[in-house]
């Protein structure tokens, strides 16, 4: 049993990967995107004084292109199959359909990581810039466990966008207030007060955080740890949130027997 469901979340993270590399809209965010990105923000740091801007410059463009490819491909991807009448078909093979979607989250996931190299890449080439990462230990397990909520927060997206028939809007609608909201671009200190708790029950909020604390040299780990135990938390409660979303998907599937356009 465990092996039948690592060889389908396997072969549909591959063919998931493929299918997105083909669609010029994906390949823009992947490839174009973030050298865009990598610029704009590379002129903004420059000026900020801060010794080690350039590893900000190519975090920050990796996590907003991370989320870009995340968002778009989770609803997109659900809007894909119910317009091409195979989001049903998907439903009703023998796999469980949060296998499924998991599989296809996660080849999302690993293509978007690919910016964070070609960002590397246009700092290096074009600005000779240095990307310093001071606590490495941290930053792998800040890394890991962003990793792991984004793949949470997508399956989140992913039901929410399968329930609704709205999703592009959604979808539209998502991606520029978390660069805003979670402080990828800029610190949520400059944000009004009452929209932080808007921020700290987003995941990305803790992530962005957590890795730029890990580029630096961290002078205070009880910050970090706190970090670490509110961003599982999170991500737990995602899961938990997707898992709920999905069974009640599959009593509304089995209620009203479609799950096609209209």
């Amino acid at each position: 049993m465990i092996n039948n469901t690592l060889i389908t979340i396997f072969d549909t993270c591959k063919l998931q990967m493929k299918h997105s590399v083909v669609r010029p809209t994906y390949r823009y965010c992947l490839i174009f995107q973030p050298i865009i990105y990598t610029f704009i923000m590379y002129m903004m740091f420059k000026v900020s004084g801060q010794r080690n801007f350039v590893s900000f410059v190519v975090l920050g463009t990796g996590i907003m292109t991370l989320w870009s490819c995340i968002c778009f491909s989770s609803a997109g991807d659900i809007q894909r199959e119910r317009f091409m009448g195979t989001l049903q078909v998907i439903y009703a093979t023998p796999t469980n359909f949060k296998i499924i979607m998991f599989g296809k989250i996660l080849g999302n996931t690993i293509l978007g990581l690919v910016p964070f190299g070609l960002s590397f890449v246009v700092v290096k080439v074009f600005f000779n810039g240095d990307v310093y990462i001071e606590s490495p230990l941290a930053f792998i397990i800040a890394g890991v466990l962003t990793i792991v909520s984004f793949i949470s927060i997508s399956l989140l997206l992913a039901a929410i966008f399968t329930l609704s028939r709205s999703s592009r809007i959604l979808m539209n609608c998502l991606e520029y207030p978390i660069y805003i909201l979670c402080g990828i671009l800029f610190p949520i200190n400059i944000l009004p007060k009452h929209i932080h708790p808007l921020s700290y029950i987003l995941s990305p909020t803790w992530a962005v955080k957590m890795l730029r604390m890990s580029l630096t040299e961290i002078n205070d780990w009880s910050s970090f740890y706190k970090s670490i135990v509110v961003l599982t938390i999170i991500t737990i409660i995602y899961f938990v949130a997707s898992n709920f979303l999905f069974d009640v998907i599959d009593k509304k599937t089995r209620k009203n027997g479609t799950l096609e356009v209209y």
